[in-house]
Formats: C-alpha cells, sequence, structure tokens
C-alpha cells in the first residue's frame, strides 16, 4: 500500500531543494527563500501575446508546478518531462493556425493530382494523413506536404512537424537546428521512457526557458538575448585604436572626446556590437576586417584608419547613430584557392572583387556565425564524407552551392535577393590570430 502522508508532511520542504542556491550548491536556504529563488529562476519566462491559448495555459501550468518543487523535489523531473511535450504541442497548435482551413498534399511521383483537405484540428490533420497512407498501399503516389513551393514529407509527428516548422520559416538559426533535433531524440525518450532520471531545478529552468523561445519564435517572436531563437542586436558606433607596440583597444566613439594623452595610435569608426557593461560584447572584435568576416556579429566599417583629431572631425560631421542588426542565418561567400581557403566575405562584397580575385571555387554557405561557415568548408575537404555538399549538414551550417565565382553569385542573389557589388577599402586591424590568412 502507498504511502499515506499527512498535510503537515505534505508541506514540508525538500531538504533537497533547498540546497541549490543563487551561489550553487551550498547549506540549506530557508523555504521561503528557496521558494522566492525557484520563481525568481523562471520570471523572465514570458509568452507573447499572439501564442495560442492552450499552450499559453500549458505553459503556465509548468510555471507553477516548477515552484512547487521546493516541497517535492521530483516535480522538476515532471516539469522537465513535460516541457518536451508541450514542445510538440505548440507545433500542433501553430499548424493549424498556418493551415488557415486547409493542407495540400502533393504527389511526388505525379501519378495523381493534388490532394486538398480541410483541416479545422490537429485530429483532422492526423486524419487526413491516415486517409493518403491507405491510398499510398491501394496505387503508386507519394503523398508529400505542400509548404509554399517546396514538398516535404510529412506524418504529422514531432519531427515532421519541426521539418514543416524550418521550411515554413517559423524556426530559424543553424545553430539551433542540431538542438531542435536533439529535442526530438529527448521528447521521444519521455514519451517512450526506459529508465528512472532525476534532473536538478537549474537544468529545470533553463528547459522551461528554452521552451519559451521556442514557443514565441513559432509565432514570429524572437527573444532578446535568446540562448535558441535570439532577437537583432543592437549595434553602436565604436573606435577601435592601435599602435607598432601591438596594443588595441576599443570602446564607445564618445571616449574619443576624452583627451588620454595617447601617442602613437591610429583610430578607426565602426559600427559594431558592443555593450560589455550588458555582457554584449563581439568576441572576436579585434581581428575586423572590412572586406571579411572576421568578427563575430556584422560589423560595418564608416571611417579610418586616421588620427583622432581627424576621427572627431568626421563624427562631427556625420554624427552616425547605432542600429539593429539580425545575425541569424547569413549567408557567407568562401574562396578556395592554390590549395588556401579564405575567410568568409558578405555575397556583396564578393561580387566587388576584381577578375583576378575571383579565381578558384567559391562556397556559399549559410550559418549564423563566419567561424561556422569556415569549419564546414574545412571539414569538406578533409571529411568529405562526414560533411554535406547540399543542404543541411550535421555541423551548424546549410551548403547552398560551390562552384566558380560567377555559379555561387547567382546562387546568393537567388537567397538574399538582388545586391549592389561593393568594394570597400582595404582596411584590417593587426590581430590576425583568427583569421592569418586572406588576399
Amino acid at each position: 500500500m502507498a504511502e499515506i502522508r499527512s498535510l503537515d508532511e505534505l508541506q514540508t520542504p525538500d531538504s533537497t531543494t533547498l540546497v541549490f542556491t543563487p551561489h550553487g550548491l551550498g547549506s540549506k536556504m530557508p523555504a521561503e527563500k528557496s521558494a522566492e529563488y525557484l520563481q525568481l529562476l523562471i520570471a523572465g519566462c514570458v509568452l507573447d501575446p499572439d501564442v495560442a491559448q492552450n499552450t499559453r495555459r500549458e505553459f503556465a501550468r509548468l510555471q507553477r508546478l516548477f515552484a512547487y518543487g521546493v516541497l517535492e523535489y521530483d516535480i522538476f523531473t515532471v516539469v522537465d518531462d513535460r516541457a518536451l511535450l508541450v514542445m510538440e504541442q505548440a507545433l500542433r497548435e501553430r499548424f493549424v493556425q498556418w493551415c488557415a482551413g486547409t493542407i495540400t498534399f502533393e504527389d511526388a511521383n505525379g501519378s495523381e493530382p493534388a490532394a486538398v483537405e480541410d483541416v479545422h484540428t490537429y485530429d483532422d490533420v492526423l486524419a487526413a494523413v491516415k486517409r493518403l497512407s491507405r491510398r499510398r498501399r491501394r496505387a503508386s503516389p507519394r503523398w508529400q506536404l505542400k509548404v509554399g513551393s517546396t514538398l516535404i514529407d510529412f506524418n504529422g509527428m514531432f519531427a515532421g512537424l519541426r521539418t514543416w516548422a524550418r521550411e515554413a520559416g517559423l524556426l530559424r538559426g543553424q545553430r539551433t537546428r542540431g538542438i531542435e533535433h536533439a529535442l526530438t531524440h529527448l521528447r521521444n525518450a519521455v514519451a517512450h521512457p526506459v529508465g528512472y532520471q532525476r534532473t536538478t531545478p537549474v537544468a529545470t529552468a533553463r528547459t522551461l526557458h528554452d521552451l519559451a523561445e521556442f514557443i514565441n519564435q513559432l509565432w514570429g517572436c524572437p527573444t532578446p538575448g535568446g540562448r535558441l531563437y535570439p532577437a537583432p542586436v543592437e549595434r553602436d558606433i565604436v573606435v577601435m585604436a592601435w599602435n607598432d607596440e601591438g596594443n588595441i583597444h576599443m570602446a564607445q566613439a564618445d571616449a574619443l572626446r576624452d583627451d588620454t594623452g595617447a601617442e602613437g595610435f591610429v583610430y578607426l569608426l565602426i559600427r559594431s556590437v558592443f555593450r560589455p557593461e550588458g555582457g554584449l560584447q563581439d568576441a572576436h572584435w579585434a581581428a575586423f576586417d572590412t572586406r571579411f568576416e572576421t568578427t563575430q556579429f556584422p560589423t560595418d566599417y564608416l571611417w579610418g584608419p586616421g588620427s583622432r583629431s581627424d576621427a572627431l572631425a568626421w563624427l562631427k560631421e556625420q554624427q552616425p547613430t547605432g542600429d539593429t542588426v539580425d545575425y541569424i542565418d547569413r549567408v557567407f561567400l568562401l574562396r578556395e584557392h592554390d590549395g588556401q581557403l579564405y575567410p568568409p566575405m558578405r555575397p556583396d562584397v564578393a561580387a566587388g572583387l576584381l577578375p583576378e580575385e575571383q579565381s578558384g571555387t567559391w562556397h556559399s554557405v549559410r550559418a549564423d556565425f563566419p567561424e561556422h561557415a569556415f569549419a564546414h568548408v574545412r571539414e569538406l575537404n578533409s571529411t568529405p564524407r562526414t560533411h554535406a555538399r547540399t543542404g543541411d549538414c550535421i555541423c551548424p551550417a546549410h551548403h547552398l552551392s560551390s562552384g566558380t565565382h560567377e555559379e555561387v553569385m547567382r546562387t546568393a542573389e537567388a537567397v538574399v535577393g538582388t545586391m549592389t557589388p561593393r568594394r570597400p577599402p582595404a582596411v584590417q586591424t593587426p590581430d590576425t590570430f583568427l583569421w592569418p590568412h586572406r588576399f
């Protein structure tokens, strides 16, 4: 017979939970402080108002249950497991909204006309998939879901929904694509458990944050500072300065107005992500190059290099302002020539190259960061059977094409649209540790 506990026992804080503190594992916190700490851990998990009502209710329930982990440590595991299932619920609700009443399946073999199905709930979707599956056994059609101008395999399950969301442009980011794949396996493990496990409150809190990002992105709302689906980042006007002794500095452009008496420095003005007080700074800022994408986030050249007085004069005359920029799913072009792979370039800069700079084999790659695009192309040569030369790769990159400069430019233009060739002045900082080879 199961143990029957009194109300007082049910209300007794779990001693295991109490040792999780804001400073890591330690001495037990008072129960009141632990309850407050748990709620603060997920206080930033807020869903966009446009999210479907049932998904919002499920998420709110998980948030409420999480706080009760102060009384029962195993609640964290229950919440963590349930969160993975709510991902599928969110996908289903968003799919029904996207359908707007009908879905279209086409025969990839071309033996039958398109099948248009009326759907108002996800049960209708599953029923339509089942009907077409029975028709497939009697004949030879290969039914695929039409998403825009593309056809995809779709069986209505979690993996199929994830593929649909990607193709429909609701989920984005090449790094996150691999994370989504891992979440599919985790969801399947929850749906078909084979063992016993326990999850910590910290891990469960991160799962809830990831779930909030996932749901918000499905409804077109990226997360500022997000781990999975970050919103565009803010860029400011930034000054870089270096001297012949190897010293290099970066600061907000306003720092130019402070007469520090520094001698022998050369100054450069750029538009860059630089907010160290908020924890956001380009990790590769010191490798800036006007022609190559050598920084972590998109960085734009403005003026220089030159003296401090000339930089101040340019700022006063031009009065440039900051902006926001999306760095997810960028298109990079990379050149291979004479056994050397060069850093990625923006398509419009590659379009402005002189004829003698266009020789060699070129690659167009979609990635979130330039180092991911570079590593992908590098690995194509060293482990060609592992990395894909077409489409999604196992690494955080999507290979668009390879070929001549002209062929790759056509591919890039088909993705990013018509572009104006640009040839910026050849300016780079002295730092060449990360990207030593350039042309």
